[in-house]
């Protein structure tokens, strides 16, 4: 009887342990697999944004070509939101597009451009960066109607997500991505009004407005200012 007893315990006891090294193989698999999907359904977003892109081109040059041979960056995104069903969700991956001037005489007055998965990386964080210093403008603005002259921070959007934008009394000193900046990380953005602090009190601008403003992606940076115009590594 006791040897038999042993001989259950045993193999219960093996038995234990082999469910335990599956579950530890299980998930040693599954966190292997979670970069590589992420990969995949990154590559899938880009080819997806390129193939959208190269549709909204064909749309422009056939309009350019056949219907309209002085667009302008209104009539060009109209086309494409005509022909592509729709505007805000031309990128599958939530990236913002733009339309932006390509100033060539053997091209199209206008492109289209993703702001997340364009190739020319230095463009797109002066797109994205102009944007959101748009947004931050009139979020600012928003603000100061509501009875609050220096809004702490303000709320925009970029690439479908939410980017929260801090007030500071001195320049950044963001010379770089926030991939190689310490302290940093994601999209990060400031802005400096007038008023808030001597900063930028010699501007030339009403207490209130925004003279300042620095944004900054993983890879490159991008700065504004009234006096300065617009700065960074982005625009090297």
């Amino acid at each position: 009887m006791k040897r038999r007893l042993a001989t259950f315990k045993s193999r219960r006891g093996i038995t234990r342990f082999t469910v335990i090294l599956l579950v530890l193989v299980a998930i040693m698999l599954i966190v292997a697999a979670v970069p590589i999907w992420l990969h995949l359904r990154e590559n899938a977003e880009r080819m997806g944004c390129l193939t959208a892109l190269d549709s909204a081109r064909r749309q422009l040059a056939v309009d350019y070509l056949m219907v309209n041979g002085t667009p302008t960056a209104k009539d060009a995104q109209d086309v494409v939101t005509y022909a592509m069903n729709g505007w805000d969700d031309l990128c599958p991956g939530g990236g913002t597009v733009y339309v932006v001037e390509t100033k060539r005489e053997d091209w199209m007055p206008y492109d289209v451009v993703c702001g997340l998965h364009g190739e020319d990386r230095k463009q797109c964080t002066r797109l994205n960066a102009s944007y959101v210093l748009e947004q931050i403008e009139e979020a600012v603005h928003h603000e100061q109607l509501l009875g609050d002259p220096f809004p702490a921070s303000v709320t925009v959007r970029l690439h479908h997500e939410d980017v929260v934008a801090l007030l500071v009394d001195d320049y950044t000193g963001i010379r770089r991505g926030t991939s190689t900046t310490a302290d940093l990380d994601g999209v990060v953005a400031f802005y400096s009004l007038v008023g808030h602090s001597d900063f930028g009190a010699n501007s030339g601008l009403k207490e209130g407005e925004l003279w300042y403003f620095s944004y900054a992606d993983e890879e490159y940076c991008a700065a504004w200012s009234s006096t300065r115009g617009w700065t960074g590594d982005s625009y090297e």
